[in-house]
């Protein structure tokens, strides 16, 4: 029963859907960050960013799954990783090139952005280490919360403080699957966590 908790929690924490649930927190916050977007453009900028940073990464690693490119979606190993994270980063890219052409917050872009970042340190890396990319992504989310919560009051505090706890939970449940050591976890967290944080408080100097 535990370990099926646990993959539960690897699952829904896949650093594909990090973004989508990014923005979904952001869209429905009491802050400038929602109510000066209209419902319609919320529905469109979700429907971009869940289609390219989580649909189509996500539909490419099934095909290489089917060519034996990749070993599982989980990508385990090292090698399997290196084709997946690079169609991932162009997405992504293309994702952020796509908001610079919607009146939207600098902060939404550059959340895209930093995440876009945050694959091509992992792309680099992997070639010489295994880090965990689901610590990136919700250090990463953790790192933009934090930022928010600075910034704009206690409006992202509580997601703050649970992406933290589900932090927690997703690196038991790799350690449990012996999928990472702790300095993997550790370092993908600071990767993500800076990346954010740094990216989030530049856009907002500029």
């Amino acid at each position: 029963m535990l370990n099926r908790f646990f993959s539960v929690i690897t699952y829904l924490t896949h650093p594909l859907i990090i973004p989508t649930y990014l923005l979904l927190i952001l869209f429905n916050s009491d802050t400038y960050l929602s109510y000066t977007l209209s419902p319609a453009l919320q529905r469109m900028i979700l429907a971009v960013v869940f289609v390219l940073t989580c649909l189509m990464p996500f539909l490419s690693s099934v095909l290489l799954l089917k060519r034996q490119g990749v070993q599982g979606l989980l990508m385990e190993d090292r090698q399997s990783r290196t084709i997946p994270y690079f169609f991932t980063l162009l997405y992504y890219v293309a994702c952020y090139y796509f908001l610079l052409k919607l009146p939207v917050s600098s902060v939404i872009k550059i959340l895209i952005l930093a995440a876009a970042c945050c694959i091509a340190l992992a792309f680099i890396i992997n070639f010489f280490w295994k880090i965990s990319i689901h610590l990136i992504g919700l250090g990463g989310m953790a790192g933009a919360f934090y930022v928010l919560t600075v910034l704009m009051g206690n409006e992202f505090l509580l997601p703050f403080v649970l992406t933290l706890l589900l932090a927690g939970l997703t690196a038991t449940a790799r350690l449990m699957h012996n999928a990472h050591t702790h300095a993997q976890l550790y370092a993908g967290f600071i990767v993500g966590f800076v990346c954010e944080y740094f990216f989030i408080m530049w856009s907002l100097s500029v």
